[in-house]
């Protein structure tokens, strides 16, 4: 594990970009697990014009989406699906046929997970995945429970999640989807490079909480990436302000 401090957002999305772009360079084919939402937009813009630079090449690459709203269509603007083309997909050279979501408009939606589950791991796992951090400490969407399930997999949402994502709704609370799909814990952890970026100051304490003790929480998903082989926190000061500087010092 490391942490990487940035001075704000827009110096942690390049340094992500360059991360990945760095990894795309030195193994053209691999395997990307996309994440949603806030956090990653800026990764994806510097992403978008380091290939329009000429300084990476997606075409071999192949994509998995990490998690998607049940019922929504991809053509919807709230799916994760859609959120992908809109960001990424669309403005640089991945190969269509390399681009995979799982299909949570299926009639048997659990069959849908061990699908996507075991193509992922019929290509070989993922080679880098990324997420940001959820305000009770979920990563992808594996909520705070009493256990924590292994592989893709169906997740109830957390009133909070649902509170907290309903400004991508209007901030329409009764608009958010109460169910997603989701990669499950085994697979994040399988990943060969596993990303985490976080920013601004509410995100502090849960970052302080991170570091600050060793144990494993079903109820706080997050510390379990302290078993991870090779996890990288990007962080922004702001995020990092509460984390004690022996622990800066340990894991720079």
């Amino acid at each position: 594990m490391r942490i990487i401090i940035t001075e704000n957002y827009d110096e942690l999305s390049q340094k992500t970009a360059e991360m990945v772009a760095d990894l795309v360079n030195a193994k053209p084919d691999l395997n990307f697990c996309l994440p949603a939402g806030g956090s990653p937009i800026g990764m994806y813009a510097c992403l978008v014009k380091m290939y329009q630079e000429g300084k990476v090449d997606f075409s071999r690459m192949t994509t998995f989406d990490m998690d998607e709203y049940v019922g929504l269509e991809p053509t919807d603007e709230n799916s994760y699906t859609y959120f992908m083309q809109k960001h990424f997909l669309k403005h640089v050279n991945v190969n269509p046929d390399r681009v995979f979501y799982p299909h949570v408009t299926s009639g048997d939606i659990e069959a849908e997970c061990v699908r996507y589950s075991q193509h992922i791991i019929d290509c070989g796992g993922l080679d880098i995945a990324i997420t940001g951090i959820g305000d009770d400490g979920h990563i992808a969407f594996n909520e705070p429970h009493s256990y924590l399930l292994p592989r893709t997999h169906v997740v109830d949402l957390k009133e909070s999640t649902i509170k907290a994502n309903a400004r991508f709704f209007n901030g329409d609370v009764d608009a958010v989807p109460k169910r997603t799909v989701s990669i499950g814990m085994e697979e994040i952890m399988k990943s060969k490079n596993f990303i985490v970026v976080a920013s601004g100051e509410h995100k502090a304490v849960l970052l302080e909480k991170m570091f600050a003790n060793d144990h494993l929480d079903p109820m706080y998903p997050v510390s379990f990436l302290r078993m991870h082989p090779n996890v990288t926190f990007i962080l922004d000061k702001a995020a990092a302000s509460k984390i004690s500087k022996e622990a800066l010092e340990y894991f720079a």
